[in-house]
């Protein structure tokens, strides 16, 4: 009896350590096949004040419409240039005068800060801040300049909040910022963006190249949506998958779609020519592939910006350039 219990306790205890080995090589074998991916954490970033980023778009309709050649385009890129020097940006201008498709001479003003000149890796950012003399796709007033609210104004007003902020804690790297005038005077493809075709063909910023660029255009709308714009795909897909990832993990994916969008000629198009990997953080409508709704009409003004909106635009370019080491 003394025997036979021995033998099944022995029996047992094999089948136990045959089902550990069992157990071990299959966990063996899953950690191989599935490895644990890191966990996604944000860092820390300074606050985002959406009534500060609100002001400032407030501030650049109160100029009237930034035309070329008029006393509001002036007067408001003394007031940029102000600014970012209050924040302890380095400022130069690309200044002149460009034959414009029609004929007229347009004086223009591109605008460049840069901050962190110690820091060897930087990042670009970018908006245009000329507004539309026509009202074209309006159905009065059409020969009328627009407030440019949404296109021109909140793109600049992402910048310079991230430029306030930056002044306050300052980031690992270095940030460049580049204000494109006399982008919204064309007709044709080639007769838009002439601010970024003049920046993309000076020598003296060759020296002053960053790893990459996010373009700023027209995200202040209410019902924002940001696709994945076809050159952004074509030049620099890795830095749209990293915000569009990031804004995902922010709880922003109702305005960052991962929906592939058409090529846009933008000023990002001429930053991508010039060597540097841009996106284009664009508002389009995938049902008809046109621009918020109230694109080139009297309705971009400011009861058509949403300052939350801005705050969240703002937060995830801040998140993206905080991450960088």
């Amino acid at each position: 009896m003394v025997k036979i219990v021995s033998r099944k306790i022995f029996i047992k205890a094999t089948i136990c350590c045959f089902c550990l080995f069992l157990i071990s090589c299959s966990d063996a074998e899953d950690s191989k096949v599935k490895p644990t991916k890191p966990k996604f954490s944000l860092v820390k970033t300074p606050e985002v004040n959406k009534d500060s980023v609100f002001s400032f778009v407030q501030k650049q309709v109160d100029f009237g419409p930034r035309t070329p050649n008029s006393t509001a385009h002036q007067k408001c890129a003394d007031w940029m240039v102000e600014k970012l020097i209050s924040y302890n940006f380095k400022v130069f201008e690309q200044k002149g005068k460009q034959l414009a498709y029609d004929g007229e001479n347009l004086m223009y003003r591109n605008i460049i800060g840069r901050f962190g000149l110690n820091k060897k890796k930087r990042i670009m950012l970018s908006a245009h801040w000329d507004t539309r003399p026509w009202a074209d796709q309006d159905v009065e007033r059409k020969d009328e300049p627009i407030d440019g609210a949404n296109d021109a104004g909140s793109g600049v007003a992402v910048i310079l909040e991230i430029a306030r902020v930056l002044n306050q804690k300052s980031p690992n790297i270095g940030v460049d910022v580049v204000l494109f005038d006399i982008e919204d005077y064309g007709k044709s493809n080639e007769t838009f963006c002439y601010g970024s075709q003049i920046w993309s063909k000076d020598t003296r910023l060759d020296s002053l190249l960053p790893m990459y660029g996010i373009n700023l255009d027209m995200v202040g709308d209410p019902n924002a949506l940001f696709l994945y714009e076809g050159y952004s795909r074509e030049y620099a897909r890795p830095i749209l998958d990293k915000v569009w990832n990031i804004a995902k993990h922010m709880g922003y994916s109702r305005y960052f779609k991962v929906i592939p969008d058409g090529q846009i000629i933008d000023d990002h198009y001429y930053v991508n020519q010039a060597g540097i990997p841009c996106i284009d953080i664009i508002h389009r409508n995938p049902q008809n592939g046109s621009f918020a709704n109230s694109w080139h009409t009297h309705n971009d003004n400011m009861d058509n910006i949403s300052a939350k909106t801005l705050k969240s635009v703002t937060e995830v370019v801040l998140q993206t350039i905080y991450r960088e080491n």
